[in-house]
């Protein structure tokens, strides 16, 4: 695993929900996640992440694969944003499609950042921290 060097990239029992369709996928963000220092939930679609912040689970961030089955990140994404509970939870739109207009998109259904897969351990981090600092 890629433990990050600097001790201020720390996620520090930061909770995330990893909403990926692909096994694998799910065991290297958990893996990468709890290497540096997260707590891990995982949901293989948008409907199972819907599901558990429904039940009242709390996470700092959602991690969110666009492409799934039965609910897409997009869709989940929307409905996210729709309920008055999460308005404000940071999304981070996880895909391999990297163009602008791409981007864009997830920006409008209420994304709060974007990564690009192959996940960079750095990047990651950095991005999750950035999206909680104004929290």
């Amino acid at each position: 695993m890629h433990r990050i060097k600097s001790p201020d990239l720390k996620l520090n029992k930061c909770t995330v929900l990893v909403v990926e369709d692909n096994e694998l996928n799910q065991q290297v963000a958990q893996g990468l996640l709890e290497y540096n220092g997260a707590v891990v939930a995982i949901a293989s679609n948008g409907q199972e992440a819907l599901d558990k912040l429904s039940r009242g689970e709390i996470f700092d961030c959602i991690l969110m694969d666009i492409q799934m089955p039965v609910v897409d990140g997009l869709e989940a994404a929307k409905l996210i944003r729709a309920n008055p509970q999460w308005p404000y939870m940071p999304i981070i739109a996880v895909t391999a499609n990297a163009d602008q207009q791409y981007r864009e998109l997830c920006r409008s259904v209420g994304m709060t950042d974007f990564l690009v897969k192959p996940i960079d351990p750095e990047q990651l981090v950095r991005i999750i921290l950035k999206c909680l600092s104004p929290r």
